[in-house]
C-alpha cells in the first residue's frame, strides 16, 4: 500500500498543481509532447481540444492501456467516444488510475461543441473522484471543474484555445483549489503528409509548458509521429496502423528523471449514422 501512495504522491508533487487533477492525458498526444492534432482528432484529441475537424456523421471511438513511468500501480484504463451530427460534436471519456482497495482516481471529462462556417465553439465539463486507504480508513475526494473552448480551422490552418477550471476546484475545502489554466494548441498541414503541431499551457506561478510535434502520414493511412515537451522535458514518438475503419495506435514518452511512459489504444470509426 505504501508503494502506490508514495507513487501517486510522488506525481501530485511533481506535475503543475492543475494539470495533474483534470488533464485527460491519454492517448497519441503522450507521443507528441502533449500536442493533439485538430486536423483528424482521435477521442482522446477531441477530449484535450474539442474544436478540430471531425468527420459529420462518424462516430469514432478508442480505449486504451497507459503505464506511466513504467510502474504498474500507476496504471490507466481508459475509453472515449465521440461523434458529430451536422453542426454539433459531443465527446465524453472516462479513465480508471490505481488499485481500489489502495489509491484509485475516477476521471471523466465531456464537451459539446458547435460550428459555425471554420469557427467552433465549446462547453467542457469535468469530474473527478479520488479514494485513498481501506476499509474504516478510506478517505473518498471528489470536484468538478468548467471549461470553454474556441477555435477556427482555415484551409490547412487550425488553432484552439481552450480555459479549463474556470471555477477553480478543489479536492477538499481544507486544500488550495487549482489553477485556471489557458492552453493554446495549434497544427499546420505541410506538404508530404507532414502536420506540425504545437501547444503552449498558461498557468498562474507556473512557468509555462510547451510542446512540437510532427505527424507524417505513410502509405494506406499508417503514420508516424514524434514529439518534444518543455517543463518538464520529455521526449516521444510512436505509430499508428490503419485498416478500414480500425485503429492501433502506440505511443511512448520519456522522462529523464521519471523514465518512460506507454499507451496503447484501439481506435474505431463508423461513419454512416443517422445520415
Amino acid at each position: 500500500m505504501n508503494k502506490i501512495i508514495l507513487s501517486a504522491l510522488l506525481l501530485i508533487f511533481l506535475a503543475p498543481a492543475g494539470t495533474a487533477a483534470y488533464e485527460f492525458d491519454t492517448g497519441r498526444k503522450i507521443g507528441m509532447g502533449g500536442s493533439v492534432m485538430l486536423s483528424s482528432p482521435d477521442p482522446a484529441d477531441m477530449l484535450t481540444c474539442p474544436v478540430g475537424t471531425p468527420i459529420p456523421g462518424r462516430l469514432y471511438f478508442e480505449t486504451g492501456y497507459q503505464r506511466k513511468f513504467e510502474l504498474s500501480d500507476l496504471d490507466k484504463f481508459y475509453v472515449a467516444a465521440g461523434y458529430r451530427y451536422k453542426n454539433f460534436s459531443t465527446t465524453i471519456g472516462l479513465s480508471q488510475f490505481g488499485e481500489s482497495d489502495y489509491y484509485s482516481e475516477q476521471a471523466l471529462r465531456a464537451a459539446l461543441s458547435y460550428t459555425f462556417s471554420r469557427f467552433t465553439a465549446s462547453v467542457i465539463a469535468d469530474g473527478q473522484y479520488v479514494s485513498v486507504g481501506e476499509g474504516e480508513d478510506k478517505v473518498t475526494l471528489d470536484a468538478a471543474a468548467v471549461g470553454l473552448a474556441a477555435g477556427i480551422n482555415y484551409d490547412k490552418y487550425h488553432l484552439g484555445v481552450v480555459v479549463d477550471n474556470i471555477n477553480r476546484p478543489k479536492l477538499d475545502e481544507n486544500l488550495v483549489p487549482d489553477n485556471t489554466l489557458y492552453k493554446i494548441y495549434a497544427e499546420v498541414q505541410g506538404m508530404s503528409k507532414l502536420s506540425i503541431t504545437g501547444h503552449i499551457v498558461f498557468e498562474e506561478h507556473e512557468e509555462p509548458m510547451a510542446s512540437f510535434g510532427q505527424y507524417l502520414t505513410l502509405l494506406d493511412s499508417h503514420a508516424l509521429f514524434w514529439g518534444v515537451g518543455a517543463n518538464p522535458i520529455t521526449y516521444g514518438g510512436g505509430l499508428e496502423i490503419s485498416y478500414r475503419g480500425y485503429g492501433l495506435t502506440y505511443a511512448v514518452s520519456y522522462h529523464p528523471e521519471l523514465g518512460v511512459t506507454h499507451n496503447i489504444a484501439l481506435n474505431i470509426a463508423s461513419g454512416g449514422l443517422l445520415d
